[in-house]
């Protein structure tokens, strides 16, 4: 792998480099060589602002393009758009920075018992390692970060990744219980340090990787006691919106770095939600129009994201969010226990939540008799439990829109919704492995897998 003498605390110094971030590393300014002997306060924030880099940067634009929820218009983004793509357009070695600075944050803190410290950096981890194995299938993970013993680490196989993360996540949530306190807490601008809010983070994610692996009991069980209100999702800060600072990234890149490079102008997402466009996937009961005006701008043919409204500089962006986890439970009753009723109450939970985000709209609460054959929320060609499906799933294709999640759903169903590709007649099905990585590491696949090849799991 490519990163062979990491040094993890440089990411503080790197992200200076990364719009919407300084904020949150200028105090720190500790020798960047000697991350082990560094505060546990400055590797943990390290963590944290790579965890920004890595879920809300490059790669949840490319997966969202490719889920058809923005447009590729310009420069290399336009042929991103059409898949031309080769190894060198990946990265992964945030993740792994993140993942190096939360183990270092593990270690540390068994020397004080700081299980505060240790669960939250348990979370942040199994949260880098779960989204890496989604996007590329197999990867380095326990021979990772170990250079002088692992020059060239083994691959381990997608589906031990994601036991692994699995179990990674309960430790997490051990160290969490009992309201454990910490001089970290201070430091933590995602949930100021409250362990109970972190546990339902991870009891997201363990229901979320679950999913993703078709364990429906897993699923269902962690995403009961995951996060369920507004008030506890784990958000991304963008208080002040200051360029090179705390800056949206979506907007950074829209607006300040490389406008026009990346719109929504022939996008499927902003299609099913614009009232005027003969895609509107409204009803009776749903009113899609001030969610449209809130994400985006424009007509057909000419969408754009509204950079002042969702995607504006100070707007906060989401990595584990209540929506996410009814909508989890949603299509975790449908598939594993055939329950239509549990999974369609679990999408007017959902529907709930956006009635209050959104007021001037309506998602007025669904019935079964809405999905037969001539309902508002029949599917042509669809039975009615099928025809609910459909709506779950794009509920959550709606809902959790700019996020790398949207990807995997899309594949791991199969293209359930039908999401026509803008080149060929198929989406991809994988992040390519990083060029770097195929020349450093003698370990690394062969073949390595194309562009289209699906992942293990899915």
């Amino acid at each position: 792998m490519t990163i062979k003498n990491i040094f993890s605390f440089l990411l503080v110094f790197a992200l200076l480099a990364f719009s919407a971030c300084s904020d949150f590393v200028d105090s720190y300014q500790e020798d960047p060589n000697n991350a082990a002997d560094a505060p546990i306060e400055a590797v943990l924030n390290a963590a944290f602002v790579g965890t920004i880099i890595a879920h809300e940067g490059e790669d949840a634009r490319l997966a969202c393009m490719w889920s058809r929820q923005f447009t590729g218009s310009d420069r290399q983004y336009a042929a991103l758009e059409v898949y031309t793509v080769n190894a060198e357009n990946f990265d992964w070695d945030k993740y792994y920075l993140v993942a190096e600075n939360s183990k270092i944050v593990i270690e540390k803190s068994a020397e004080t018992n700081d299980k505060l410290a240790s669960g939250i950096a348990r979370t942040l981890q199994a949260h880098s390692y779960g989204m890496m194995a989604s996007m590329w299938g197999d990867i380095p993970y326990a021979q990772a970060n170990k250079f002088l013993e692992f020059p060239d680490p083994a691959y381990d196989p997608q589906p031990q990744v994601y036991a692994d993360v699995q179990t990674l996540l309960d430790q997490a949530i051990a160290d969490l219980s009992g309201n454990p306190s910490s001089a970290s807490a201070s430091l933590d601008f995602y949930f100021s340090g409250d362990a109970t809010k972190w546990s339902q983070a991870a009891s997201t994610l363990k229901a979320r990787f679950a999913l993703h692996t078709g364990d429906y009991t897993t699923a269902i069980s962690s995403a009961t006691k995951g996060v369920k209100s507004t008030a506890d999702e784990w958000i991304i800060p963008h208080t002040t919106g200051s360029y090179n600072q705390d800056q949206n990234i979506y907007y950074s890149f829209g607006q300040s770095d490389r406008e026009g490079y990346m719109t929504a102008n022939v996008a499927y997402l902003p299609a099913i939600l614009d009232p005027a466009n003969a895609l509107y996937r409204g009803n009776a009961k749903t009113d899609e129009s001030a969610r449209f005006a809130f994400a985006f701008t424009g007509e057909e043919g000419a969408y754009d994201l509204n950079y002042d409204g969702m995607w504006a500089a100070t707007a906060p962006f989401p990595l584990i969010s209540a929506i996410e986890t009814e909508l989890i439970l949603a299509e975790a009753e449908w598939r594993g226990n055939n329950d239509p009723g549990a999974a369609l109450d679990h999408l007017n939970n959902a529907r709930a939540i956006l009635a209050a985000q959104f007021p001037e709209g309506t998602y007025d609460a669904y019935e079964l008799a809405d999905f037969d054959t001539g309902g508002i929320a029949s599917r042509a060609g669809l039975s009615r439990n099928d025809a609910l499906l459909y709506e779950i799933l794009e509920e959550k294709y709606v809902s959790l829109m700019g996020q790398m999640e949207v990807f995997n759903d899309v594949r791991r169903t199969d293209n359930f919704l039908e999401i026509p590709a803008t080149s060929g007649n198929q989406l991809p099905q994988r992040f390519l492995y990083p060029q770097e990585e195929i020349d450093a590491n003698i370990n690394a696949p062969d073949p390595i897998p194309g562009l289209f090849e699906e992942t293990p799991i899915n």
